[in-house]
């Protein structure tokens, strides 16, 4: 699931690789960002594949439970609650989830075995034992079973890990955004199972073409956002002045004057965890501060023009 945070990070890794290279043309940035954006979309979309054909291997489990000769006590026990799930359900009747994983030939890439230890780690929490006991699981105790699954089991396993980032040569980049945004799709799903993804793909096409004007702008206008932010740095040393800081501020400054449909304090806020999260300790109250002066200052020369109201407010 691609976020407006997750965009605007994947636009300020261009311009800062554009800092360094300068030969490199719009048109090839454009590209490799787009390139990039695709690239944790679809990890997104694996590590959904991954979590969903874990939970399936339940069916195949107590297949092999059931049929044995002299049952342990465990076996004697059988539950296929895990398939059942709601959030499983969605992932299994989800077209586009599937359409996306063949179209990528992602679907043969990693051995089946990897399925049946990720559930034989599951198989052995209380979390999930307890969980196999309810007869008609509420949506939250779904949400939270799946959530467990995820982030106690597949995300630490140092297997999975590995697997990711042999696919997706980016994984070390993305793993913490796609992380979150696995984690926020639980929450998201309501009771219309098979509409969520297929409907997420319009919001992707979107947030690409959102990428491309930030992008855009942000380079066309480079000049004069070195400008505008120049008099608010005079007494700093610039020289110590982190580079993603000042890329930042630009692009926050462009969404100011450039991107009139998004709220200003929007933008100082994204900006500011985004500065929190990849820059210096201290650069998320150094932005805010900036920004913050800054747009008072181009407010009164009536430089910001933003669409609806409310989107002036700071």
């Amino acid at each position: 699931m691609l976020s407006r945070r997750n965009v605007r990070i994947k636009v300020m890794q261009t311009v800062y690789a554009h800092t360094h290279d300068h030969e490199k043309t719009l048109e090839r940035l454009e590209k490799t960002m787009m390139e990039n954006i695709n690239s944790f979309y679809r990890s997104f979309l694996y590590n959904l594949y991954i979590l969903a054909k874990t939970a399936e291997f339940v069916i195949q489990d107590v297949q092999i439970r059931a049929g044995k000769h002299i049952p342990l006590a465990e076996d004697r026990f059988l539950s296929v609650q895990l398939f059942h799930n709601t959030i499983m359900q969605h992932l299994v009747v989800n077209e586009r989830l599937y359409y996306e994983i063949r179209k990528e030939k992602l679907d043969n890439r990693i051995d089946e075995d990897y399925f049946r230890q990720f559930f034989q780690a599951l198989k052995k929490t209380p979390e999930y034992q307890d969980y196999s006991k309810k007869e008609n699981p509420l949506l939250p105790e779904d949400k939270e079973m799946i959530a467990f699954l995820y982030k106690k089991i597949l995300y630490p396993n140092d297997n999975f890990q590995q697997h990711i980032e042999d696919v997706f040569p980016g994984w070390l980049d993305d793993k913490d955004a796609i992380y979150h945004s696995v984690m926020n799709f639980f929450e998201m799903i309501g009771p219309d199972q098979k509409s969520f993804l297929i409907s997420r793909s319009k919001e992707t096409k979107e947030e690409k073409e959102f990428a491309i004007h930030l992008l855009r702008n942000t380079l066309h206008h480079e000049t004069e956002l070195d400008l505008l932010i120049g008099p608010f740095l005079e007494n700093w040393d610039k020289e110590r002045l982190a580079m993603l800081d000042f890329i930042l501020m630009k692009m926050a400054v462009c969404e100011m004057l450039y991107l009139p449909e998004i709220p200003v304090k929007v933008s100082m806020n994204e900006y500011i965890e985004i500065a929190k999260l990849y820059s210096t300790p201290k650069s998320g109250e150094f932005i805010n501060g900036i920004l913050d002066a800054l747009m008072k200052k181009l407010k009164e020369e009536g430089k910001i023009l933003k669409e609806g109201r409310g989107m002036l407010e700071s």
